[in-house]
């Protein structure tokens, strides 16, 4: 059995991919099966729990043996006490904690999101790593061993061939395309016309067709569409590629799920827009907006995908509930790069580099990320905004001249228009991260930005300031509409589901009820009270996959559980890893 390998380790620390990749496969059970004959005790990070969350969250088919095999795993250990939480988010953290305890092995699969980032940031430890992969279990021995058995990644030759793959053919309406796997599909309708290529509706209400101008695909384009084809993700909101094109035997386009809203570039553009398109929102709702973005930017890192080209026009927004990623063709796909970028959202230690010749880091996705929560809590407003500063943006983000404080002492050079007061009615915590990065060149994984929204959003949720300026979009500012839309896509309303209760991370049903249910040993596990309702939420949009209700996370009756204090559960609880 390939698990044997770990019989002799008192303690694992599981990360989440194992749960993502290997759940409802044999090599799950033969772990699970282990950790119960040899009583070992099992610790995962915060992340563990959050992860889950963005996986749920995107109502993906594929993710059906991971949701059970969640359940599984939790109701095994769970009744036992074998379940503890480390006090750590940030990989690295968390490998120093884990590196306290006796006789641990890290267990983690060959692409996780968790090896990337000891991979990027290579931390100096000695515990050991025990790499699954569908054939074999491999221990490594501390950082040197793991950097050898995975090395570094060398950017695919196809990104230095600018041959073309397209011959002198042209689609328009009414034309049938073919799939790969030989299905037609006639274009009924251009909606779109762009630098790359026009998009169509189809026959098939639920996908449209994006037909690429010629010279634009290249080997290195056809290629990534073909890897990310075979990679099957349905997430909703996320408008993957689904099924190749071609015309007359020549490659074509793609087939993706259709979107539907305005861009975030369109609605997140000063007051006047964002009160135009959504008069009735509160504060709660552009968090929304964000929570849903970083959980599905994760969902991406998590099957070894870097966005590359973050930016407010890469995403449509029907509703707080209802927001799509599109131009998904341009990201980065394992060793497959992503040829282009927006400068006011890419890291400057990125600037004047040719986008398609190397692969970016989750390090440099991390500042991007950084870029776009502030640009959506900001409504659209660059964290680099100045008034009475550089003449050009460019030369403010070079200087990190971020017009913030933390005191508030100086505001002369914050823009008019109310954006110091969104920065007062921030709670610290969120502010000390986004000074932290734009001010002291700090940089923070998604994950941490995203348990720190959840947090926010709980607060916003549970009525925690006193103060009801906190709600509103702009505090302090009274925007009316100045036009009659008042809805950010009026066409064609898309059809809403009922919202139902999620009550565990263990549910294999998203959409169905269930008992209370917590998945984790102790509430002090968990810092932070996180919750899902959604019923701040003005729009109900196309597709609701985010659930109402408790996610699991704060069952107080977790609080019961060993409160002697005694053994590695006691220790816990005592802070061990505070």
């Amino acid at each position: 059995m390939a698990m044997d390998i770990l019989r002799n380790y008192k303690a694992l620390a599981v990360d989440q991919s194992v749960i993502r990749e290997f759940g409802g496969t044999t090599l799950f059970s033969e772990l699970l099966d282990l950790i119960m004959d040899e009583s070992m005790d099992v610790y995962v990070s915060r992340a563990f729990k959050l992860l889950h969350y963005c996986i749920i969250h995107q109502a993906d088919d594929k993710n059906i043996m991971a949701t059970a095999a969640m359940k599984e795993f939790c109701g095994v250990l769970l009744p036992t006490r074998k379940l503890h939480t480390v006090q750590a988010i940030e990989t690295v953290d968390f490998i120093t904690k884990v590196e306290t305890l006796d006789d641990v092995c890290i267990v983690t699969t060959k692409h996780s999101l968790f090896n990337k980032r000891i991979l990027e940031k290579n931390p100096d430890f000695k515990c050991d790593i025990c790499i699954l992969s569908a054939t074999e279990a491999h221990i490594c021995h501390g950082n040197e061993e793991l950097r050898s058995y995975i090395p570094k990644p060398d950017v695919s030759p196809l990104a230095f061939v600018n041959k073309y793959l397209d011959a002198p053919v042209y689609c328009n309406v009414g034309d049938i395309v073919i799939t790969g796997n030989d299905k037609q599909i006639e274009l009924t309708k251009r909606i779109s016309n762009g630098a790359e290529g026009m998009v169509f509706n189809t026959n098939d209400p639920r996908i449209v067709a994006k037909i690429y101008h010629k010279g634009v695909i290249t080997p290195l384009r056809w290629n990534k569409l073909t890897k990310m084809v075979s990679m099957g993700i349905k997430s909703v909101g996320i408008c993957w590629p689904q099924d190749l094109l071609f015309y007359r035997g020549v490659p074509v386009g793609y087939t993706m799920m259709i979107g539907k809203g305005k861009t975030l570039g369109n609605i997140f553009d000063g007051p006047d827009a964002i009160t135009n398109n959504f008069p009735k929102w509160k504060r709660i709702d552009v968090v929304d907006t964000l929570v849903d973005l970083l959980e599905k930017y994760i969902y991406l890192h998590m099957h070894d995908i870097v966005a590359g080209d973050i930016q407010l026009k890469n995403a449509l927004l029907y509703s707080s509930s209802a927001l799509y990623l599109i131009d998904m063709d341009s990201v980065q796909v394992g060793n497959l790069p992503c040829p282009v970028g927006t400068e006011e959202f890419t890291t400057p230690d990125l600037w004047g580099k040719n986008f398609s010749e190397f692969l970016r880091s989750l390090h440099d996705e991390d500042y991007s990320i950084a870029m776009l929560v502030f640009s959506i809590l900001f409504c659209g407003l660059h964290p680099y905004a100045t008034r009475k500063g550089a003449e050009t943006l460019r030369e403010e983000i070079l200087l990190r001249n971020f017009p913030y404080t933390l005191d508030d002492s100086d505001e002369e050079h914050i823009p008019v228009g109310g954006y110091n007061y969104i920065w007062r009615y921030l709670p610290s915590y969120l502010r000390e991260m986004l000074y932290g990065v734009f001010k002291e060149g700090k940089r923070y994984e998604t994950i941490q930005w995203y348990e720190t929204i959840l947090y926010y959003k709980a607060e916003l949720s549970s009525k925690a300031y006193e103060d009801e300026e906190a709600y509103k979009v702009f505090p302090k500012m009274d925007y009316k509409m100045t036009a009659e839309t008042g809805d950010a896509y009026s066409e064609s309303k898309p059809r809403s589901f009922e919202k139902t209760k999620f009550m565990g991370l263990s549910d294999p049903n998203i959409y169905k009820p269930q008992e209370k249910y917590s998945p984790f040993a102790s509430n002090a596990s968990t810092p932070r009270n996180y919750t899902n309702d959604r019923s701040g939420s003005q729009g109900t949009g196309a597709f609701v996959p985010r659930q109402q209700g408790n996610t699991g996370a704060d069952t107080a009756a977790d609080n019961k559980k060993d409160n002697n204090q005694t053994g590695l559960f006691g220790k816990f609880r005592k802070g061990l890893f505070n």
